[in-house]
């Protein structure tokens, strides 16, 4: 009887490990399930901040973009009015320079005949 006692006793004392080793078990898994789940909650809302940041900054970029591209447009502009300026102002020198070798052949030819010609009287005008 004491030696079925003592290996009944045994018996319980090992049950009674056993239990707690597995509530043990039980209970760290717990606290590893809720610690990946509260980590979990915190990725996916800096996931969807990260994504509101993206998509915040990606308007910003179109933005920019847009202002680039007009900037862009407005200098090809410019360039442009360079160039038809440059234009016009080597069309009115030539036109300067002819203007200016039509007076000096109508100064010089003037003066030519005014020397062969005899000088008019004023009277002679009237």
């Amino acid at each position: 009887p004491c030696v079925s006692f003592i290996a009944e006793r045994e018996k319980q004392d090992l049950i009674k490990s056993v239990e707690d080793l597995g509530q043990n078990l039980l209970d760290s898994l717990d606290r590893g399930v809720g610690k990946t789940y509260e980590n979990q909650r915190r990725l996916e809302a800096e996931a969807k901040s990260l994504e509101t940041k993206a998509v915040a900054f990606a308007n910003e970029i179109n933005s920019w973009t847009a202002l680039y591209s007009n900037f862009n447009d407005a200098l090809k502009e410019l360039g442009d009015v360079k160039n038809w300026a440059q234009g016009i102002e080597a069309d009115l020198n030539e036109i300067n320079s002819c203007l200016m070798q039509v007076v000096n052949r109508g100064t010089s030819a003037r003066t030519s005949s005014e020397q062969k010609a005899p000088p008019r009287k004023v009277s002679e005008d009237i």
